[in-house]
């Protein structure tokens, strides 16, 4: 079992040392998830023995480690910005997205930056979404949506929740169908090696074109449920893909 995590533990590690975590806040708060995986793992309620036969931990540090608790983020309001830029009919009659005025009554870019946050100035989310490439501002000052979703590129921290959001959900949906989850949950990719980089670029863009597109359904068909979901509906949806290639023969 050590030797599969190898390969998860690997890109970690790399992404750990590049953003200067060093190894013991690391390990600290893998030992607080071990507890919490094994107080959800085990039968009934289980005692600071039991736990520590389960995660290999000295009975003393479990009682601390129990009180460990990973705080949930809020969503990205930028990622929100976007979404409802291409479902709300008001952006976006018809289902395409409008090109909007940057200032004045809705549509335009600042009733949108308004409806998601009160508090930020839109001027900051139209700066953030541009150096992104994600909008661009035309020559008649209108802010056109040239990027479906919202990727963080030069914010450091929105890129890390981005990826924890991701390769979060991911693993988290990997691993209940190890675990023997019922129904499994979708999880699916195609591998190929000997290729050359020119024919992995057209592989690459015929899948980005055709997830998108996917994506983009997806994501207006929830919208429309969710406006319709009763008061206190909490279930939560997120699908995406993803593309990975090397130009070695070490895989």
């Amino acid at each position: 079992m050590t030797g599969v995590l190898d390969q998860i533990l690997a890109p970690l590690a790399r992404l750990a040392v590049a953003r200067g975590v060093v190894f013991s806040d690391l390990m600290e708060r893998l030992k607080g998830h071990y507890v919490r995986a094994a107080m959800q793992l085990a039968e009934g309620k289980p005692t600071d023995s039991r736990l520590s036969v389960m995660t290999g931990l000295q009975r003393r540090d479990i009682a601390r480690l129990k009180e460990f608790k990973s705080k949930p983020r809020k969503p990205n309001p930028l990622t929100r910005l976007v979404a409802l830029w291409q479902t709300d009919k008001t952006y976006a009659p018809g289902g395409t997205p409008l090109p909007l005025p940057r200032s004045g009554d809705a549509p335009s870019f600042d009733s949108l930056a308004r409806a998601i946050r009160q508090d930020v100035h839109p001027r900051t989310f139209l700066d953030a979404l541009e150096a992104a490439g994600t909008v661009r501002i035309s020559a008649d000052d209108s802010v056109q949506l040239i990027e479906t979703a919202y990727v963080p590129l030069g914010d450091v921290q929105a890129q890390m929740a981005y990826l924890a959001d991701n390769v979060g959900d991911h693993l988290c949906a990997a691993t209940d169908n190890v675990l023997g989850r019922d129904p499994a949950h979708f999880e699916r990719a195609v591998h190929y090696g000997g290729l050359t980089p020119e024919q992995i670029e057209i592989l690459a863009d015929r899948f980005h074109a055709g997830q998108m597109m996917l994506l983009e359904e997806l994501s207006r068909e929830a919208s429309a449920m969710k406006a319709t979901a009763p008061t206190g509906a909490t279930a939560r949806f997120r699908a995406g893909g993803y593309v990975y290639s090397t130009q070695g023969d070490d895989e």
